[in-house]
């Protein structure tokens, strides 16, 4: 009797030991599903609150469009770049979101966070710039010399037009094909802005170094009204001039996208507009009048980029959305969440 009552016991031990372990095993489970659903819902609010981001930065840009035509106006300009009570702590039921971008005021290192949206137009396009834009750009942004500039801008150039280029050797097609993991240059335009990390001379860091400033969309003409001090540098000013195309263009108060800002309309006369406020000499017109006659200046824009941010109250998490909107066609062209 007292081996089968010890047998008991032990037997009954074990299966509560069993049990024990199933129970916690179960428990562990159960909450692992319970934080991925949890995460799962957190991932869906945070998406809700930055399309609606997004959509709000749409609906005020329409409602700009349809008071302005296509037009661009001071009250355009500071509704869409420089606009604190529409876009900056946006409430979205419970949470909260803004729409924001980094705004380059004169060093292409040091920036300030502006609410609204960007320009696309006010940037230099990657798909149709030429080699002597792309050689001042890279000479500003990255500090290059004028030889890797000039290496660069023909490493774009290569791999973004169709069929064998004049370059050779080093610079040529044979040199994707002997990377360690070869690939073809594209032989075709830019379709993201990412792709340029996959060019000769470039990856991921001089790539973001260079975002503020590039874009793939538009026509390639640059919007005067809003072009920075790089850009414009670029585009072949010298940095005085730029500062007094800048100086006009920021109006009284010196800020860019307030009340006081002056509107270019007139490019085909642009020069004498600037000359109007601000006195210049021969060469700083010539500089000038050659932004226009070289076909690379335009007075509106039709592509913007959005940037919508988003934080759950009470929690660290957070996600952004980056995306084009295309307002000839109405449509968003790109949109990239991280």
């Amino acid at each position: 009797m007292k081996n089968e009552k010890a047998s008991i016991l032990i037997l009954t031990l074990w299966t509560l030991a069993f049990l024990s372990i199933f129970a916690v095993l179960i428990g562990f489970h159960v909450r692992q599903r319970i934080d991925l659903l949890i995460r799962l819902e957190d991932r869906s609010r945070l998406r809700f609150v930055v399309e609606a981001g997004v959509k709000k930065a749409i609906v005020a840009l329409k409602k700009d469009l349809q008071i302005n035509g296509a037009k661009y106006s001071t009250y355009g300009k500071i509704s869409r770049h420089n606009n604190n009570e529409l876009f900056r702590h946006i409430r979205i039921g419970q949470e909260m979101c803004n729409v924001s971008y980094p705004f380059y005021e004169g060093n292409p290192t040091t920036s300030v966070t502006r609410y609204g949206f960007i320009d696309e137009e006010s940037k230099i396009n990657i798909n149709t710039a030429n080699r002597i834009v792309l050689e001042r750009l890279f000479q500003h942004v990255l500090s290059t010399q004028k030889d890797e500039a000039r290496d660069m801008a023909d490493a774009i150039i290569e791999w973004r037009e169709f069929g064998k280029t004049q370059l050779e050797g080093f610079y040529s097609s044979d040199y994707y094909a002997n990377l360690q993991y070869p690939y073809e240059a594209k032989s075709a335009v830019f379709e993201i802005i990412d792709e340029l990390a996959l060019v000769k001379g470039f990856n991921n860091d001089l790539s973001n170094r260079l975002k503020p400033f590039i874009t793939i969309y538009g026509d390639g003409k640059i919007n005067i009204n809003t072009a920075t001090k790089t850009v414009l540098i670029a585009l072949g000013l010298e940095g005085y001039v730029a500062d007094k195309v800048l100086l006009v263009r920021r109006g009284y108060d010196g800020i860019e996208a307030t009340v006081d800002d002056y509107i270019f309309r007139k490019i085909f006369d642009i020069t004498s507009e600037v000359k109007s406020f601000i006195e210049l000499k021969e060469e700083e017109m010539r500089q000038i009048d050659q932004l226009n006659t070289s076909g690379q200046i335009k007075a509106n824009s039709f592509y913007y980029g959005i940037q919508s941010h988003a934080q759950l109250e009470g929690k660290n998490n957070r996600l952004s959305a980056v995306c084009i909107y295309n307002t000839k066609e109405n449509r968003i062209e790109y949109w990239q969440e991280k």
